[in-house]
């Protein structure tokens, strides 16, 4: 059956995401199946493949078969109807118990403290910012901006999705920039099915929001935690024009220079702090750079067996994919030719100039051969091929 937003929309009133819904839907279709076979047909990028089929496996809804190269075959949606059900009956039976208490919890408290003019509100506890919040949120008529900490993806999901799909369907413009990691980027996907989601390198402390440039709130949150409910946070808002649209013209500056989420990878945490370090330090400084990369091909290494390059390379080119650390092709056998893409983004101009992390990868992988055939091969004739979708593409020789 296809791939269609009827489809997908029930599944989401299920409790699956939008990746979850696509990579499971697809498996319906084809049985048992590769992870590779998965990104052409779903839609799902190739880097979340293999996150959102271990998220489908917590959810029992997808078997692993340990098999090489590793499978997957879809389980019958029954058990996990049964399991939604039931926690849906455990909610409605928690909050009627808790009646009492959550009445008491979000009765008025009367926090509020307006100045005279009636043009500036400070405003203190997260629970009477959210309410503020829900108003900006409700007013909104055309366009939301907002800048935020690291926790802002988790906390607008939890307490807002629904209020922004219904915007989102009444055609207001909303854009998000966040210091996104692997923490939020479920959240920060989620929340980009309905608005544009920006990551920045900004590290707040507070955040802001403004509203058809008519409005805006700056928040400290205290503590600075996911929670939507319980915190000391301090807060002001306005309704001076001049102000908000102040506020407004920070906001699409802080956005221009954000970068889209689809180019994120959280697949390892050894690549990603390799490749903040390498940004850090520039390609003037190259002695740094060939340790650094010699040292990650070595400690790889161990995580491989085969003593001959042949049988390496397949090995290897079986944990890249198995890793979402890109694609590894054995181009011919005579003489050995690989080519590693998808692995690293590219800042060269093709054909024109070598490119700082087409060297990182040479020296990585390099390190990792010569290590484990000990010294009985190498990689030679580098051959950078230029950008392909922002990703360096490079091919070797092993000789």
């Amino acid at each position: 059956m296809p791939i269609n937003e009827s489809r997908i929309e029930k599944m989401k009133e299920l409790g699956l995401t939008e990746y979850q819904a696509r990579v499971y839907l697809t498996l319906l279709d084809l049985g048992l199946s590769k992870a590779s076979k998965i990104p052409s047909i779903s839609r799902v990028p190739r880097t979340r493949i293999y996150s959102t089929m271990s998220q489908l496996h917590e959810k029992g809804l997808v078997e692993i078969i340990p098999e090489s190269p590793i499978k997957y075959r879809p389980v019958p949606i029954s058990d996990y109807l049964d399991k939604v059900a039931e926690s849906y009956k455990r909610t409605a039976s928690e909050i009627a118990s808790k009646k009492e208490e959550l009445e008491q919890e979000f009765a008025v408290m009367g926090e509020v403290e307006t100045e005279e003019t009636g043009r500036f509100e400070a405003i203190y506890g997260r629970r009477n910012v959210r309410e503020r919040l829900t108003r900006m949120y409700e007013e909104s008529e055309s366009e939301i901006l907002s800048i935020g900490t690291s926790m802002s993806p988790i906390r607008i999901v939890r307490s807002r999705l629904p209020t922004i799909e219904e915007k989102f369907k009444l055609g207001v413009d909303m854009k998000y920039a966040f210091p996104i990691c692997s923490t939020n980027s479920e959240n920060a996907q989620m929340l980009s099915q309905y608005a544009d989601v920006k990551n920045i390198d900004l590290k707040l402390s507070m955040y802001f929001l403004v509203v058809d440039s008519k409005q805006a709130l700056l928040c400290h949150p205290i503590p600075p935690d996911e929670s939507f409910l319980k915190g000391d946070d301090i807060a002001i808002w306005t309704d001076d024009e001049g102000m908000a649209e102040a506020l407004r013209n920070i906001a699409t500056s802080i956005l221009e220079q954000g970068y889209d989420i689809e180019s994120l990878d959280f697949a390892t945490p050894l690549l990603d702090s390799a490749k903040s370090y390498i940004g850090l330090l520039g390609i003037k400084t190259k002695p740094i750079f060939e340790t650094l990369a010699t040292s990650i091909g070595s400690e790889l290494s161990d995580q491989f067996k085969s003593d001959n390059p042949v049988d390496l390379m397949n090995e290897m080119s079986e944990y890249w994919e198995a890793n979402s650390l890109g694609e590894l092709t054995i181009l011919k056998k005579k003489p050995l030719t690989i080519q590693i893409s998808q692995f690293v983004k590219c800042n060269m101009i093709p054909h024109k100039s070598e490119d700082a992390f087409c060297d990182f990868v040479q020296r990585m992988v390099g390190s990792l051969v010569e290590k484990r055939l000990k010294g009985k091969a190498s990689l030679s004739k580098k051959k950078c091929l230029g950008k392909e979708e922002g990703y360096c593409r490079v091919s070797f020789v092993v000789a």
